[in-house]
């Protein structure tokens, strides 16, 4: 029996003496170490560039009416009380854009692109249900500080119209190049506002053709694609500068003119709903007819 003890005994300390040296049994290494560390987050998907190809209109225009109401904004900032009355009625607060937006995606409204209403509009394309356009015109910077995270976090497009002759200029209000690319990365689309912001109306046909002319061949050279889209000055147009737009190579343009109905014979002359400073998500909704 004492044999047994010491035999006993023996083991024990052997035992424990490879436990202290980092041996481990057969047991052991099928045990996987515990682990409380949660897995990776993954990232959510950026919104793709909309990819824009050369498009003409059609010799005839057909004839075919659709609903898709198109907003109108500019700046999205906050309101100082000292901003000017002009500006601030064209500011929305950060806070209510997004409101405004989530309130668009709560009641089943739908973003398009430019080239998705273009298609539907002139050939006849599907929309899906309560479709949209969102706009902003004059290139503010405070657009993508502002605007563009909440349309990315929502994969809502949208477009902003820019006047070329202030795009990196001295006023720090509005986008530089590199930042119009930023927004195109975000899924926003860019179209002209022409180079000075110039009623066009008040203007000779070649002055009219040069602010037209310049400022899409300004945008197609800096972002190297084809820029189709144009915004009137001040909502300004008539007849003659319809035209003019139709032969600097444009093939949708919005006014301000309020209503939610798209004619596919005046692709040139659509319409739009502005939303202002007081406008909130209850003046959207009734904008809507909701």
């Amino acid at each position: 029996m004492a044999v047994v003890c010491v035999v006993l005994a023996a083991l024990g300390v052997g035992l424990f003496l490879g436990l202290q040296s980092g041996g481990r049994s057969k047991a052991a290494d099928k045990v996987p170490p515990p682990t409380h560390a949660a897995p990776p987050a993954k990232p959510k998907p950026k919104p793709q560039p909309v990819v824009i190809t050369r498009l003409a209109l059609p010799a005839t225009l057909p004839a075919r009416t659709l609903r898709v109401p198109i907003l109108m904004y500019h700046r999205i900032d906050v309101l100082r009380p000292t901003l000017p009355a002009i500006t601030r009625a064209l500011t929305v607060a950060p806070a209510d854009f997004a409101a405004q937006m989530r309130w668009l995606r709560a009641h089943g409204y739908h973003a398009i692109t430019q080239t998705q209403l273009f298609d539907a509009l002139e050939h006849g394309r599907a929309l899906p249900a309560k479709p949209i356009l969102i706009t902003f015109d004059d290139g503010y910077r405070d657009v993508l500080k502002y605007a563009a995270p909440v349309l990315v976090r929502l994969h809502m497009p949208a477009t902003a119209y820019v006047i070329t002759g202030r795009i990196s200029g001295s006023d720090v209000s509005f986008l530089s190049w590199l930042m119009l690319n930023a927004l195109e990365q975000d899924g926003i689309e860019i179209g002209s506002h022409t180079v000075s912001h110039s009623e066009l109306p008040s203007l000779s046909d070649p002055a009219v053709l040069q602010e037209l002319i310049q400022s899409r061949r300004a945008l197609e050279e800096h972002l190297k694609h084809p820029v189709q889209w144009f915004s009137y000055p001040a909502g300004r147009f008539d007849g003659r500068t319809e035209t003019l737009v139709r032969q600097a190579g444009y093939v949708l343009a919005v006014t301000t003119q309020p209503s939610s109905d798209q004619d596919a014979q005046a692709p040139l002359a659509l319409h739009r709903y502005e939303v202002q400073d007081t406008t909130g998500v209850r003046g959207l909704a009734a904008l809507l007819g909701a």
